[in-house]
């Protein structure tokens, strides 16, 4: 029995010493809330989940933002009657200008993206101080929440992509 036991210790320090640790981590989101609508992210009037922000040059803004919308299909379960406010939460990346770069050569790239028709009348933006945003929450399966992106350059020249999560709760 003592022979198994030093047996196995000595296997278990010899995988372990040959082997690299690493931590990571991973987020979860989520809502929990009486009513459920799924929102659709769509680009520029088609259903998709890639904004192509296009070229900039080197610390500059982008002339040419990007509308995108997350909209609600009415004849989705618990979509046909929203009524009050809808708060989309936002997580990713942010710092205090917009969504930093989470690949490609242009590391110091944002992403700014704005408000269209939130609640309030001025245009949001999101950034890590503001991350969440109320919307008409009869108006997600009309309007949708109308968004703009816009890509602003930094000193690195190169690819810029970045991924942001978002979340709805339903008030």
């Amino acid at each position: 029995m003592k022979k198994n036991l030093l047996a196995v210790s000595a296997l278990a320090l010899a995988v372990m010493s040959g082997s690299a640790m690493a931590a990571n981590e991973i987020q979860f989101l989520g809502v929990v809330t009486d009513t459920t609508c799924d929102l659709t992210p769509s680009v520029n009037g088609g259903v998709n989940s890639l904004v192509q922000l296009g070229s900039v040059t080197k610390n500059a803004i982008s002339t040419t933002p990007v509308d995108f919308v997350l909209k609600a299909d009415p004849a989705a379960t618990g979509c046909g009657n929203l009524t009050g406010k809808a708060t989309i939460g936002w997580n990713g990346p942010f710092n205090s200008e917009g969504l930093k770069a989470q690949g490609g050569a242009a590391t110091d790239a944002v992403t700014l993206i704005s408000t269209k028709n939130a609640q309030t009348t001025a245009v949001q933006s999101i950034t890590q101080s503001h991350l969440s945003i109320d919307f008409d929450a009869t108006k997600l399966t009309t309007d949708g929440a109308q968004f703009t992106a816009t890509l602003k350059g930094g000193n690195d020249v190169g690819d810029y992509n970045s991924t942001a999560a978002y979340v709805v709760a339903y008030n």
